[in-house]
C-alpha cells in the first residue's frame, strides 16, 4: 500500500471498496499529515469492512458491506439504512458463506428460517439487493428459482377524503395534512419547504428538497426521492393563505417547522380517535384515489405527486398542457372547497344547537 504526497503536502492512500453495476471500481481516498498516517487510516478502513478479503474467499456478509459503503454518500441515508437492516437482520445463515461457494439451495434456505418472521415484500426486497451485491462481484445467481412466501392481502380501510378533511380543519397539522392530500406531498417534502418555494405571485409551488428525519436528526437534501419528485404544482388559493398565516424572518424558513413526530402523532392520534388506522402517508392515496374518482386523466396524477413510469417524461410533457392543468386544478380545487366549507358549516351547526 502506496501513499502519495499532495500538492497541500499531506498524504493519501486510496482504497477500493468495489465496483457499481458497470464494473467501474469505487475507491475511498484517506489522508494524513504523514504517509504512515494516510496507511494507518487505509488499513483500519479495510480491516474493518473486509476490503482486503480475496475475491475468491470473500463472505457474503463482506461483499454486502462493500457494495453499502461503496454508496453511502450517493444513496439517501434511509437507503443505506434499509440496506444496513438487511445486512445486519435477514438471510443471516449464509452471511458467513463464501460468495463462490453460494448456491441457490443455501439463499433458499434463509429465505425459509427469514419467512417465519416476514412479509413477502421484505423478503423479496432482502432478495433483490442480495443479487445486485453479488453481481457487481462477478457472481450471477438466477435468484428467480427462488421461492417465496405468499403474498398477504392487507384490507386497510381509508377513509374519504371528505371525513379527513372534518377532521383536521382547524388543527395544528391542517397545512401539513392538506399539502399532503391536496397536493400529493411526502412528509419529508411537506418539512423540506420553504417560503422561496412559493412563486412571486403565489400561485405555485416547488417541491425541491426533503427534510428527512433519520436516527433521532433532521437530515436536509437538496433533492426529492426520484427525478420526478422534484416538481412545481400550482398552490392552491385557500392553502396559500394558510401559508401566509405563518410567521417567518428569512426566505428559506421552514413552511412547516412541526418535528416529524409531532405531525406523525397529532394525526394518528386524530385519526384513531375517529376509528380510523392510516398513517400520514396514506394521505397520498387519498390524494390518488380521491383524483381518479373525479376522473383528472392518470398523467396529470401522476405529475402532481411526483410518481416515476417507464413512460412518465413522454406521457406527462407530451400530452398535458398548462391549459388542461388549469382546468383540472380548478376541479380539485373545487372539490376540497366544498368539502372545506362543507365542514365549517357542520361546525356552525353543532354550536348553534348547544347555543
Amino acid at each position: 500500500m502506496k501513499a502519495t504526497q499532495l500538492p497541500s503536502g499531506s498524504y493519501r492512500v486510496q482504497v477500493v471498496v468495489g465496483k457499481d453495476e458497470t464494473g467501474k471500481r469505487i475507491v475511498k481516498s484517506f489522508t494524513g499529515d504523514t504517509a504512515d498516517e494516510a496507511i494507518f487510516e487505509a488499513l483500519k478502513f479495510k480491516n474493518s469492512i473486509g476490503a482486503a478479503a480475496n475475491a475468491k474467499t470473500m463472505t457474503v456478509g463482506q461483499a454486502f458491506t462493500q457494495y453499502i459503503t461503496a454508496r453511502d454518500n450517493v444513496l439517501s441515508p434511509a437507503t443505506i439504512r434499509g440496506y444496513n437492516i438487511i445486512k445486519n437482520t435477514r438471510l443471516q445463515s449464509i452471511m458467513m458463506t463464501e460468495i463462490h461457494a453460494l448456491t441457490i439451495n443455501d439463499i433458499q434456505f434463509a429465505v425459509n428460517q427469514d419467512a417465519a418472521r416476514l412479509s413477502h415484500k421484505s423478503i423479496k426486497e432482502s432478495v433483490a439487493l442480495l443479487k445486485s451485491v453479488l453481481g457487481v462481484q462477478g457472481v450471477e445467481l438466477n435468484t428467480k428459482r427462488i421461492a417465496l412466501p405468499p403474498k398477504k392481502k392487507k384490507n386497510i380501510v381509508i377513509p374519504e377524503a371528505s371525513d379527513v378533511i372534518k377532521l383536521i380543519i382547524g388543527t395544528d397539522i391542517e397545512l401539513p395534512c392538506l399539502l399532503a392530500m391536496w397536493l400529493s406531498l411526502r412528509v419529508s417534502e411537506v418539512r423540506g419547504l420553504q417560503f422561496r418555494d412559493i412563486s412571486p405571485d403565489g400561485k405555485t409551488i416547488s417541491i425541491e428538497r426533503a427534510r428527512i428525519y433519520f436516527d433521532g436528526s433532521d437530515i436536509l437534501r437538496d433533492c426529492n426521492k426520484t427525478y420526478e419528485s422534484t416538481r412545481t404544482n400550482l398552490l392552491p388559493p385557500y392553502i396559500y393563505d394558510l401559508i401566509k398565516k405563518v410567521p417567518h424572518k428569512e426566505p428559506t424558513d421552514f413552511i412547516v417547522t412541526m418535528s416529524y413526530q409531532t405531525i406523525n402523532g397529532h394525526f394518528r392520534k386524530l385519526m384513531e380517535k375517529a376509528g380510523y388506522n392510516i398513517t400520514f402517508h396514506k394521505l397520498r392515496h387519498e390524494f390518488a384515489t380521491t383524483l381518479n374518482d373525479l376522473g383528472i386523466p392518470s398523467n396529470y396524477i401522476q405529475k402532481l405527486g411526483g410518481w416515476s413510469t417507464d413512460n412518465i417524461m413522454k406521457s406527462v410533457y407530451t400530452h398535458t398542457t398548462f391549459s388542461k392543468e388549469n382546468e383540472c386544478q380548478n376541479k380539485i380545487n373545487d372539490f376540497f372547497m366544498s368539502a372545506i366549507e362543507s365542514a365549517a358549516n357542520s361546525e356552525d351547526e353543532k354550536a348553534a344547537e348547544t347555543a
